[in-house]
């Protein structure tokens, strides 16, 4: 069984907010925050497409999952850009496995129907889409932390990659290497991670909290679109305080 073990609660001179209390449990008695998608259109549906979660902000509870998932409706001429057209019919999520607790997601918050799917630093620097939601089933929503990534820190993605048939989400240990703000850079510790299908998966601390979801790989490296991105889309949206 796996734990992890906190860091110290300050890096520097920032404090850490206080760490979940499910943070030092064996992974397998984690609370479930870990979600996949499903996306029906009129003559399309899309099953365990990516990754997804629950965030939890000042005022409200909503789902984010990464916004290069348009490329496959791109691909497949089902939108040309970031917005669902009148093809689309209804947006789940859903720990793997388990349908019983389907959510379905409301509006689509950060729609913009300038933006052309496609355009590669545009998905890179702001690989986050966020919906509204009424009910939550019992899942639980984490918390975004405020303090940024610092170089040789070390977080973790929680998701399925494509082909990962268990209801647990697979924990891979990764190292950052750059932050450049928006997105970051790390090293994968974890050894022999399939990388397939990981999109979207959320990123978390040794503490517990939100700082990223996975976004891609360059190279060796992979690529981890931090809070940064978010936080100005909670800010647009009133969800957040300004």
């Amino acid at each position: 069984m796996l734990v992890l073990f906190l860091l110290g609660a300050c890096q520097g001179n920032q404090k850490s907010a206080p760490p979940e209390p499910w943070v030092n449990k064996p992974v397998s008695e984690w609370p479930e925050f870990a979600l996949t998608n499903t996306i029906q259109f009129s003559d399309t549906t899309f099953h365990d497409l990516a990754n997804a979660m629950l965030i939890q902000t000042e005022h409200d509870t909503l789902v984010a999952t990464c916004k290069h998932i348009f490329m496959v409706f791109d691909n497949n001429r089902l939108a040309n850009h970031i917005q669902l057209g009148d093809n689309f019919q209804k947006w789940t999520v859903y720990p793997k496995g388990q349908s019983d607790k389907t959510i379905v997601l409301g509006n689509l918050l950060n729609e913009n129907k300038q933006e052309v799917i496609g355009q590669f630093n545009t998905l890179k620097i702001r690989d986050w889409i966020i919906f509204d939601v009424e009910e939550t089933k019992d899942l639980h929503p984490l918390k975004i932390r405020e303090r940024s990534l610092e170089k040789g820190e070390l977080i973790y993605s929680v998701g399925w990659a494509t082909g990962q048939e268990t209801s647990e989400p697979a924990l891979t240990k990764m190292k950052v290497f750059k932050n450049l703000g928006k997105y970051c850079y790390v090293k994968t510790l974890t050894d022999n991670v399939n990388p397939v299908g990981r999109s979207g998966s959320p990123v978390i601390d040794t503490n517990g909290h939100l700082v990223g979801l996975v976004s891609g790989a360059e190279g060796t490296m992979g690529v981890i679109a931090t809070t940064a991105y978010l936080q100005e889309l909670l800010t647009q949206n009133g969800t957040v305080k300004k």
